[in-house]
């Protein structure tokens, strides 16, 4: 069986470099009046803007903490 590629080792400071390179792009973006803000909020968020996100707390705690 062939091993696939092994992912590539990424470092705290890359990962830094590169946050802080997307932050300066950003408000470069901003200054030069390209984006508004919450179109960046909306480009960085883990949800679509119109997602619905519900969470049913009973039924959580029922299986986390009943179920055996």
């Amino acid at each position: 069986m062939d091993v696939a590629m092994a992912s590539p080792i990424v470092t705290f400071e890359e990962l830094d470099r590169e946050k802080r390179q997307d932050r300066a792009r950003d408000a470069e973006r901003l200054r030069t009046g390209e984006i508004t803000p919450e179109a960046i909020q909306e480009e960085n968020s883990v949800f679509p803007k119109d997602a619905v996100i519900t969470f049913d707390f009973i039924e959580y705690a029922k299986r986390a903490y009943l179920s055996e």
